[in-house]
């Protein structure tokens, strides 16, 4: 099974957007990215734009071998929307490359947040007519071509209860191989993310890490001793061969300081043998280094932002 990362913190970008390679499929999962708007009170840095515009290039070079695309839900760094959008990096049609004649594995946005709701819709009404086929695929098990697609039922994005709503993992089987992805489950903190990568007994796992950017002001201790314990509870009953801890955590320059002992975690950069580009992270550090001026930020103040 070939595993190949397209984009995600470590390579610069919001994103947790991968292309797999099974026994008959290939598939994008999450063909989405983003930047954040503002991060220390600063917006994205030329040198962020320059990351998601090579996303883009990626994606777009990839996406036309593929069949099939899962979209685990419906914040924007995870899906490419059906408009312009200056920190997504897309043109007004860009979806149309995406999309056409693709089959679509996606969230089930009748059991989303609101905000979640509303890309859902929009994405699902720009969309159905360039589409092969659109497959709302919470809990669904489907084989294609003698590779076995699980998908988890919904998964908290986070706590229970978390206005953010819900995300589908996907675990893909084939004779070889087997790969687990289970995005924005925040450590893992629900017990649903934990079970249902204990269940897939993958020998890749990818899980998206623990948001220790938000210390303080939406998690907190006892949130990241129950991720820890989590993680510990995965490496030691599931002994995958490629543990990837993604997407938030790297939101953090540190984050191997979150990262219980004895785990060893890779990343997406990892995989690809490249260095860890924690651009957002790294943000104000980039302005300090290589300041594009007073202008440049004073242009971003004036764009309205809205937010997950």
């Amino acid at each position: 099974m070939l595993v190949r990362p397209l984009g995600e913190e470590s390579l610069g970008v919001r994103s947790m957007s991968i292309y797999v390679e099974a026994k008959g499929l290939k598939i994008i999962i999450d063909p989405g990215a983003s930047l954040a708007p503002f991060r220390f009170g600063l917006p994205p840095h030329p040198r962020e734009f320059e990351a998601l515009r090579r996303f883009r290039e990626r994606l777009y070079d990839i996406v036309g071998k593929v069949d099939y695309l899962f979209i685990s839900h419906y914040h924007r760094d995870h899906f490419t929307p059906p408009y312009q959008g200056l920190y997504m990096g897309t043109g007004p049609r860009d979806y149309e490359i995406v999309y056409g004649g693709k089959v679509v594995f996606a969230k089930d946005y009748s059991s989303v947040n609101p905000s979640q709701r509303i890309r859902g819709i929009g994405l699902f009404k720009a969309v159905k007519g360039i589409v092969r086929e659109w497959i709302p695929c919470d809990g669904k098990v489907i084989e294609i071509n003698g590779t076995r697609l699980v998908f988890s039922k919904p998964i908290p994005h986070g706590k229970e209860g978390s206005r953010t709503g819900y995300v589908v993992g996907l675990a893909i089987v084939d004779d070889d191989d087997s790969l687990a992805y289970v995005p924005d489950v925040q450590g893992p903190l629900p017990r649903e993310a934990v079970e249902f990568i204990k269940a897939a007994k993958a020998k890749t796992v990818i899980v998206g890490g623990f948001p220790a950017y938000l210390m303080g002001r939406v998690y907190n201790e006892d949130d990241l001793e129950r991720s820890k314990a989590n993680l510990v509870e995965i490496w030691n009953s599931v002994k995958p061969g490629r543990l990837i801890v993604a997407h938030h955590l790297l939101r953090v320059v540190n984050w191997r300081d979150y990262i219980p002992r004895g785990i060893e975690a890779q990343t997406y950069a990892s995989m690809l043998g490249l260095s860890e580009d924690l651009l957002e992270a790294r943000r104000r550090e980039l302005y300090q280094v290589e300041d594009p001026g007073k202008d440049y930020v004073e242009r971003f103040r004036r764009i309205k932002v809205e937010e997950d």
